[in-house]
Order: C-alpha cells, then sequence, then structure tokens
C-alpha cells in the first residue's frame, strides 16, 4: 500500500510529499492532512526560488548578510534607506540603482545581494557583465533573435549590469544596450555597477548621443550609491600576506 500510495503522489507531482509522507505525525485527519500540504508548498516554494537563481545566472552567490553597510557607502536621496533598499521598494517603484565608485569596494557585492534577495522575493532576474550581455546582444541581433531576447526580458522584475567601464563596447552594441535599457524604462528596473563617473561613460559607449540617452534612461527614477574607499579585495590580501610574514 505504500508504495501504491508513493505511486499516486509521483504521478500527482507531489514529489516532497512521496518522501516525507510517512515522518508527518497525525494527531487528527485536519491536522494530518494541513501539515501534508504545507509540506508539499514549502518544498515548492524552494524549488521555485532555486529556479529563480538558477534562472538569474550569478557568477557568484553573495547575501546581504555578508555585505558591510559603510560610512564609506553614500547614497544621494534622502528619500532613500539602506532597509528600504534591502525591502526591495525600489523594484516595486520600478526604480533604478546606479553603485558608482571604485573596483573592489563592494559595488557588485551589493547588486548581487539585492538581486539575490529579489529571486527569494518571488522576483524573475538577470543578472550580466556589461561586456557579456552586449556579445550576447550582438549575437542575437546578428542572428535575427534580437526581438525575442528583448521578450525574455520583458519577463524580469530586475535586470542587473555590472562592471559598465571595463571594456568599451562596440558602437552597434552599444546602440542594442541602449534599447535594452529604454524597454526596461519605468516598467521594471536596472541596477548598474560602474566605475566611471558619468563624464566618462562616452569613453565605454564610443558615441555622445548613445551616452546621453542611456545616461538618461537609467537616471531619470534612479537612486545613486558612491561608494569611495579602498579596495576590500586588496585589504584582505594584503591583511592575509601580514599574516603570513608574522607567522
Amino acid at each position: 500500500m505504500h508504495n501504491q500510495i508513493e505511486g499516486y503522489m509521483k504521478q500527482l507531482r507531489l514529489g516532497s510529499l512521496a518522501k516525507e509522507w510517512q515522518s508527518v505525525d497525525f494527531k487528527t485527519r485536519e491536522q494530518y492532512l494541513a501539515d501534508l500540504l504545507l509540506l508539499e508548498l514549502r518544498e515548492r516554494e524552494v524549488n521555485r526560488i532555486n529556479r529563480l537563481v538558477k534562472g538569474a545566472a550569478f557568477p557568484v552567490i553573495k547575501s546581504l548578510a555578508d555585505f558591510k553597510w559603510t560610512g564609506q557607502i553614500e547614497i544621494y536621496d534622502q528619500d532613500v534607506s539602506k532597509e528600504s533598499l534591502e525591502c526591495l521598494d525600489f523594484i516595486n517603484d520600478r526604480e533604478n540603482l546606479i553603485f558608482m565608485g571604485a573596483v573592489g569596494t563592494g559595488k557588485s557585492h551589493l547588486a548581487s545581494a539585492l538581486a539575490l534577495k529579489a529571486c527569494q522575493n518571488g522576483h524573475q532576474v538577470r543578472f550580466y557583465t556589461a561586456a557579456r550581455l552586449a556579445n550576447i546582444l550582438y549575437e542575437k541581433n546578428k542572428k535575427g533573435q534580437f526581438e525575442s531576447f528583448i521578450k525574455s526580458l520583458q519577463k524580469l522584475g530586475l535586470l542587473v549590469i555590472d562592471e559598465i567601464g571595463f571594456v568599451p563596447l562596440h558602437m552597434e552594441a552599444a546602440e542594442l544596450l541602449y534599447q535594452v535599457i529604454a524597454d526596461c524604462y519605468e516598467r521594471r528596473s536596472v541596477i548598474v555597477t560602474t566605475n566611471l563617473e558619468f563624464s566618462h561613460w562616452n569613453t565605454v559607449f564610443i558615441g555622445k548621443k548613445v551616452t546621453a540617452a542611456i545616461i538618461d534612461r537609467l537616471v531619470h527614477h534612479s537612486h545613486i550609491l558612491i561608494f569611495s574607499g579602498e579596495s576590500y579585495r586588496l585589504a584582505q590580501s594584503m591583511k592575509r600576506a601580514g599574516k603570513k610574514v608574522t607567522e
């Protein structure tokens, strides 16, 4: 009978119940049924979040629990706090975040951590470096698949574009990236990290008109955070090196 019950559960796609139903305590019929259903719901929620995290394609998983807010992170908006950012109010309001500062100061970590929290809250997310996204857009456009790719991005609640400024983009790729950002405008949130001030973005997008259009779409309805201080990775490396010398 046990095998038959588990077979029925699998046919009904109640995978977690097939594995765990015998471990649920029975007190009353109502309580037992409620506990079984809750078990299945929790398993489905975990699986859903795992699918969202996998679909986001994070290069490395980073969490807010591991992120340190310091006095060297300045939020240029009195109406925004770290608490409101961590609550993802900006996604609900379809606003953008722009993280600007030197390499290694925590921009990508915070972007990844907020994006992970978004997945955990049920939002679809995609995480790209600017160079990788530009390459994908260029290849999709050559193959006549650009519009279908745009439609796939329209399902997102949050798009992360990391490391704007590290690699200059081909003019065509820059124009395609503008179309992506324009399509997100007032429809879904974008997080951008960059090591360059806006005045130097023309060195990345190779064209004043495209650069101005991209900045215009991103900055409107956005919150800018400035990251200063020394590189966290460099500081950790120096600390480890100093420890080895003294050992």
